[in-house]
């Protein structure tokens, strides 16, 4: 059922493959939140004023099941319906995003500009006319010899990145040198062909045999020399006077040798949102005014200390507490007594501290806390037996839990 607003703000459309956190944005930020994604989880619920749950979460986002789902929540919404912000899971499906600017405003970058952003044949040869590092690209399947990636056009997250030798020939898969270095993220809001930087984080992965560049989680602030941090606020500025970019987005880096090397960028809010939110300004204020007023603001965030959130995958198949009571440091909860799979995302835990390193300890150790409740939650026969039954009902969710985790689980990616 649909919840009363706390404050008298315009409605927000929100869609992501899971939005979570841009509906607790769209809250701090004062605004009404209508919710579409596809798992509804339970603090999603707690945060929309009303939420659609979609099916088919294999195929993504389609027109015939988003649009009436997106015509309910409108007739649902208390207060005028500002327009639509969307999320993960538009990346490669810009026709969606055009289908929805013709029905509602689009509160964020337009179709055609995601459509480059996402092109590599676009966006690689924007970079080299610009004086832009970033690795060796290629749409072709590279020769023998070296190690190069393949990756997945409009991709979110790193589950979708293999080694090229492990590559099926795809007519969506492009191909990129490895290379090493510490993956560094910059947020940042921009209109106008101008932007400002908001923050720096660092990820990390959870790697897997076959998915060996799987999201693990980010922190933030990211420790930055000045010249590094210049020369990529110098990058994100030239890419913003090449592309139309409206609202907030994220520049994907990797430092290597003191090198920032470019990778791409995501035109939407993304899966650092909940880290960086905590500032005196709300991050989807920010969004907002620079969509529709072009506004920017003035400075960076000032954060008074270093947060961290880390995805948790099950290390083995297990299920969730049946009284649904979390810690207030876990988001992205499931649903009471629902099984998740071995090394399926479970939740999002967050943690705040003094300092990077230990906010990103301190997620590893509640990590570690919620597989011991989830471990305690699944012994006994009568669990195992209830889990087969309820298995088929969940597998389509799960599996698209895998198939999302990255930037996934939080806004991302999911």
């Amino acid at each position: 059922m649909p919840r009363n607003s706390p404050r008298d703000g315009s409605s927000l459309l929100i869609a992501s493959v899971s939005a979570r956190a841009l509906a607790e944005a769209a809250r701090r930020a004062g605004f009404t939140p209508l919710v579409a994604d596809f798992f509804a989880d339970a603090d999603t619920q707690d945060a929309a004023h009303a939420c659609r749950k979609l099916t088919g979460l294999a195929r993504g986002f389609r027109w015939r099941s988003l649009y009436p789902a997106l015509c309910a929540l409108a007739e649902l919404a208390p207060s005028p319906v500002l327009g639509l912000v969307y999320g993960s899971g538009f990346e490669d499906r810009p026709a969606l995003l055009r289908l929805i600017s013709r029905r509602w405003p689009l509160l964020g970058t337009g179709a055609s500009a995601v459509a480059r952003l996402k092109s590599p044949e676009d966006f690689f040869a924007t970079l080299d006319r610009l004086g832009i590092a970033h690795p060796p690209t290629q749409s072709a399947p590279p020769a023998r010899g070296g190690k190069w990636l393949a990756k997945k056009r409009g991709g979110a997250g790193g589950s979708h990145i293999v080694p090229s030798r492990h590559a099926r020939a795809k007519a969506d898969a492009y191909f990129q040198e490895q290379v090493a270095g510490r993956a560094v993220s910059a947020l940042f809001v921009a209109c106008g062909g101008e932007a400002r930087v908001l923050g720096f984080s660092e990820q990390w992965t959870s790697p897997l045999p076959a998915r060996p560049w799987r999201y693990g989680g980010a922190v933030c602030p990211a420790n930055l020399s000045f010249s590094l941090a210049r020369n990529m606020i110098a990058t994100v500025k030239k890419l913003s006077r090449a592309y139309p970019i409206k609202g907030l987005a994220s520049a994907d880096f990797l430092l290597c040798d003191d090198v920032p090397l470019l990778l791409e960028i995501n035109p939407r809010p993304g899966a650092t949102l909940d880290i960086f939110d905590r500032g005196r300004r709300p991050l989807l204020s920010l969004h907002i005014e620079a969509v529709r007023e072009g506004k920017l603001p003035s400075r960076a965030l000032a954060l008074e200390d270093a947060m961290a959130s880390a995805i948790v995958y099950a290390a083995r198949r297990a299920q969730a507490p049946a009284d649904g009571v979390w810690p207030a440091w876990v988001a992205d909860r499931p649903q009471p007594s629902e099984w998740i799979d071995k090394s399926r995302p479970i939740c999002t835990v967050s943690a705040r501290a003094g300092t990077v390193a230990a906010a990103r300890r301190l997620a590893e150790v509640r990590s570690r806390k919620i597989l011991q409740l989830f471990q305690a939650a699944s012994t006994g026969d009568a669990g195992e037996r209830h889990g087969k039954k309820s298995a088929a009902k969940h597998r389509e969710s799960l599996d698209e839990r895998q198939r999302q985790s990255g930037a996934a689980r939080q806004g991302a990616h999911r």
